[in-house]
């Protein structure tokens, strides 16, 4: 089975790395820069914040949750596999440390989809809201996508990072119901 997987993540590596160009590159390592860490870290703490102005605290905790949990889940899962990323001539560009799970698909879905969540009970207008859950949506994909077109993953890395990032924003999403009702 593991051989199954290994092979399906050489033929996908190689196939987007025979069509790749260098103006698809450029856009996809800029999608790629919103699913980095730091933008993520950055993006939570600032919606964080705005929430407890606006005195959403379970919201808030929540989306804190979400984020913070896919972080750990990343460095515990990257430590455990110790994978290494895709041999360095099909990588766009250089990435360090280790590859299962993708940090910027599980902390993607971890965050956008927690902020899915929060417009699905929050937006009233239907046609609103079903362009912000959309768009959300779309931007996890493209960068998830990026993570392969750029070959610093295996498709298993985004595929469990993905996984990680839905089990994290729904225990965030699960805390801030559960704490709105009590």
């Amino acid at each position: 089975m593991i051989e199954y997987f290994a092979a399906l993540d050489a033929r996908f590596l190689q196939t987007l790395y025979a069509v790749r160009d260098p103006s698809s590159v450029q856009a996809l390592i800029w999608i790629s820069e919103l699913g980095r860490a730091w933008t993520i870290y950055g993006f939570a703490f600032c919606i964080a914040l705005v929430l407890v102005l606006y005195r959403k605290y379970a919201y808030a905790a929540g989306l804190v949750i979400s984020v913070a949990t896919s972080g750990v889940g990343i460095l515990l899962l990257k430590g455990l596999t110790q994978r290494a990323r895709p041999p360095v001539e099909f990588q766009a560009y250089l990435e360090v440390w280790y590859s299962l799970p993708s940090a910027h698909a599980a902390l993607s879905v971890a965050l956008y989809g927690f902020l899915a969540f929060l417009a699905w009970h929050r937006i009233k207008n239907r046609a609103l809201r079903s362009l912000v859950i959309t768009l959300l949506s779309l931007l996890v994909v493209l960068i998830s996508f990026s993570r392969l077109y750029l070959g610093v993953h295996w498709a298993s890395d985004v595929a469990m990072g993905v996984v990680l990032g839905i089990l994290c924003a729904w225990l965030g999403a699960w805390y801030a119901q559960f704490v709105h009702k009590s």
